[in-house]
């Protein structure tokens, strides 16, 4: 007996496609944000944060500054020891001076460093990324083609008609048959009956 080819739910797979293509928009708006973020990223060191550092320490310098001006002024007012002004707050100050001029100075550093590593990462990142993008712009268009001929060639093999034996073809089972039936016409042909022993006629043995 052939085998039969039987197809319950031809919106299951238009189903299976549409979703395919869902998840396919969403991963590659996923990606082209991830990587315009390493994008950002990168302008926003070379950029802003370098600049930002950069007057940071200006300024901590100049309040170091201040700061070492007001403790010198104490220390020089001209009093006798047991008058003498307390030099404790302006020690505090230059000391917090000093705190954020070296926190700037560090923090600019530290931009310096991946405003050069951060761009190699980034190549890394989009290296790895690749596979990905192969998947989305190559895989997915292929496998959503041959699925929506899938679709077609079902549909047409349930109408019937010439069709259905593309499809059969394609399937690589010429002997299915629509519907789970085998036709009589399908049945092998009989064996040919072997040879009958020669008809003797009982005159023929009369002389």
């Amino acid at each position: 007996m052939g085998e039969q080819a039987k197809v319950a739910d031809v919106e299951t797979i238009e189903r299976f496609r549409a979703s395919l293509l869902i998840a396919a928009e969403a991963f590659g708006l996923a990606l082209e944000e991830a990587e315009g973020d390493v994008e950002r990223t990168v302008l926003w060191l070379e950029g802003d944060r370098r600049d930002t550092w950069t007057k940071r320490i200006r300024r901590a310098q100049e309040d170091v500054v201040i700061a070492k001006s007001a403790l010198f002024r104490k220390q020089e007012i001209k009093a006798t020891p047991e008058a003498r002004p307390s030099v404790v707050d302006e020690k505090k100050a230059l000391d917090r001076a000093k705190r954020r001029l070296e926190l700037a100075e560090e923090r600019l550093k530290a931009t310096k460093r991946w405003t050069t590593e951060l761009p190699r990462q980034a190549i890394v990142f989009k290296g790895a990324l690749s596979p990905m993008h192969t998947l989305l712009d190559r895989d997915i268009p292929r496998a959503n083609a041959m699925l929506k001929r899938m679709t077609e060639h079902l549909e047409a093999y349930l109408r019937g008609g010439e069709e259905t034996e593309r499809l059969l073809e394609i399937l690589g089972t010429p002997s299915m048959k629509r519907g789970g039936e085998e036709g009589a016409e399908d049945a092998p042909p009989a064996p040919p009956a072997p040879d009958a022993p020669p008809h003797e006629d009982p005159e023929d043995g009369v002389p």
